[in-house]
């Protein structure tokens, strides 16, 4: 692996993930949603899937993927600290001219958290630099409904509702995907990413619980799993 120690060895020669850094971080990170991913996850099962995602950022801190899985999973844990530092180095990571569109959504994560967090001033600062990114994005694809939807969320928390519907409204699409992004809008307030993952993290350690009374021999906390091809 690379780093202050390489540097200072091996100077000015070139340092980066070889291929099977990235393959290892893939492996692992692979693993840890195959863990995340269906019915019956428990508590345990998002423990044991973080230390996976912190082996996979370890063989390859510059694989971006893991940070999206990693920040999912810490809102799982209800880690929300946590969630906004690894949003933050997936940032610096991606730096001020990278093209990974994941960028976005870790600056709205960021922007969420702060919300709930009720630290209005950096909220809005987060949440306005996703908005310049997805209006990017949009210049590219300006059909793209996930972009729009997104956008018209962000002007609605910086600009009010009002703002994101008239958004809407002088969208030039059908009136079908305009009812559709109304009615999320409508059903959307920054609030309900708190509540909703709070929820979430009670119905994990719930069902931990529950599966734990099913079968008391089972340890919530092992770091034991099975390996993937």
């Amino acid at each position: 692996m690379c780093g202050i120690v390489g540097a200072v060895l091996w100077g000015l020669v070139a340092c980066a993930p070889g291929k099977s850094d990235r393959e290892e971080s893939t492996r692992l990170y692979e693993e840890a949603v195959s863990m995340l991913s269906g019915d019956g996850v428990s508590i345990a099962d998002c423990r044991v899937a973080q230390r996976l995602l912190e082996q996979a950022l370890e063989a390859d801190d510059g694989n971006i993927d893991v940070y999206f899985g990693k920040v999912l999973n810490e809102l799982n844990l209800w880690l929300p600290d946590s969630a906004y530092r690894t949003a933050t180095t997936a940032i610096e990571k991606i730096g001020p001219d990278g093209k990974n569109r994941l960028k976005a959504y870790f600056y709205t994560v960021k922007g969420f958290i702060a919300y709930d967090r009720g630290d209005e001033a950096d909220a809005r600062a987060q949440l306005s630099q996703a908005l310049v990114l997805y209006e990017s994005y949009l210049k590219e694809e300006p059909a793209n409904l996930d972009y729009l939807l997104n956008k018209a969320v962000l002007l609605s928390g910086l600009e009010g509702r009002e703002k994101a519907l008239e958004f809407i409204a002088g969208l030039p699409v059908k009136e079908a995907d305009r009812q559709m992004l109304t009615e999320s809008l409508a059903g959307f307030e920054f609030s309900q990413f708190g509540e909703t993952w709070r929820a979430k993290h009670r119905a994990l350690v719930t069902g931990g619980e529950l599966a734990v009374e099913a079968d008391p021999g089972r340890n919530t906390d092992t770091l034991s799993y099975t390996q993937q091809p």
